[in-house]
């Protein structure tokens, strides 16, 4: 529900729109790092739908790992309540990417109950700018950096491919290539920071060791775009975070200084992305917007990563702070549709993983924090894709 998680990491993913755009601003904070995944294909990712008694547009749920049962995933309401399940033959991979209202989810294994298959999808979901897949806004259609051909973008060790984005709609087959991007390196790459079908419109810009650059508007219907130019020009800080909003209106930049004394001097400031005027600066790294636009979810670090950081919501146009928490850093976040509300999950890890000496069990306690800065918390739970 993409999150301070740095490039490439999986837990990221499963926030759809939202999943590139939290990754160049907490990379710093979380650990930098390329891609460590490698690139799924056709064959590999199914796309399947639940039930509108579980989840609808109206009505979104929020997908997590059952706390004891690896075959099971299960749904909660944004009003706490369990809603649903879904059953696999086999144990889930680290690759279930939920759509935002959770009516779909894009998973390695097809199920046995609970959900039925909608299609298939080309790239990998927790793939990072690797073939990374990402939910579009609509929770329909499916945006993708690949190859201009459509081929995956494999991860090298000494040569460079061009990217090219993609929309997909996975329940007719249709896949349109939009615009040609980007350079898929051993250091980074074309990334998708928000993708909204609705809206025709989508954020991209290219990742370089935990830095954005290069970024720019798309629309989606015809790939035209157009060079995202913040007035003024920010001052060369480093590294730079890039988050964009869901309906691709608004992008934030900022310095993105880790752990330790610069960390409490990192500020984000908000742009509209087609002129580039500034309309406000926050304090510390903004993760991601709600999917209103009206706040943001922001964490500032600590000297190091094991004391955790200060996670708020803040009403990004007035600098009300309407939350906090001190929680671990990497937690994950899910943001509700046509809302200012979002889901935090603070992760802690604990007892073996089966058949994995050395790793250990993750579990979360997932936060519901509601636009006015009320909370519920959810029972424990597994976050899907660690």
């Amino acid at each position: 529900m993409n999150e301070s998680r740095p490039v490439g990491d999986s837990r990221t993913s499963r926030l759809g729109v939202a999943m590139a755009a939290a990754i160049a601003a907490a990379a710093a904070l979380a650990g930098c790092g390329g891609s460590g995944n490698s690139a799924g294909s056709l064959q590999d990712q199914w796309v399947v739908g639940v039930p509108s008694t579980v989840a609808s547009a109206a009505n979104p749920a929020i997908w997590f790992l059952d706390r004891t049962d690896d075959h099971l995933l299960v749904a909660y309401d944004w009003s706490g309540d369990q809603v649903g399940s879904v059953r696999f033959s086999s144990s889930q991979p680290a690759s279930v990417l939920q759509s935002p209202d959770g009516t779909a989810l894009v998973t390695d294994t097809q199920p046995t109950s609970g959900a039925s298959v909608v299609g298939r999808v080309d790239g990998s979901p927790v793939a990072g700018a690797i073939s990374q897949v990402t939910w579009a806004r609509d929770s329909s259609h499916l945006c993708s950096f690949r190859q201009p051909s459509g081929a995956d973008l494999v991860e090298q060790s000494s040569t460079s491919e061009p990217g090219a984005l993609f929309i997909d709609d996975p329940a007719t087959g249709a896949s349109r290539r939009v615009v040609r991007f980007g350079t898929e390196d051993p250091l980074g790459g074309p990334t998708v920071l928000s993708c909204s079908f609705a809206d025709d419109r989508a954020v991209v810009g290219e990742s370089f060791v935990g830095q954005f650059n290069s970024l720019r508007i798309v629309t989606l219907s015809s790939g035209a775009s157009l060079a995202f130019s913040p007035q003024p020009p920010p001052s060369a800080l480093a590294p730079r975070g890039a988050v964009a909003s869901a309906d691709g209106t608004l992008i934030a930049e900022g310095s993105t200084n880790g752990f330790g004394p610069g960390a409490n001097t990192n500020q984000f400031t908000v742009y509209e992305s087609s002129t580039g005027a500034a309309l406000a600066t926050v304090p510390n790294d903004i993760v991601t917007f709600s999917d209103d636009d009206s706040r943001v979810l922001t964490v500032q670090g600590f000297n190091s990563s094991t004391q955790g950081g200060i996670y708020r919501l803040v009403n990004w146009s007035t600098g009300a702070v309407l939350w906090s928490d001190h929680l671990a850093l990497g937690s994950s976040y899910l943001t509700r549709p046509g809302s200012g509300d979002v889901l935090v999950e603070p992760t802690s890890s604990r007892g073996p993983v089966s058949g994995s000496l050395g790793t250990l069990q993750p579990y979360t306690t997932p936060i519901i924090v509601r636009a006015d800065g009320t909370t519920l918390q959810l029972p424990e739970v597994r976050p899907l894709d660690d």
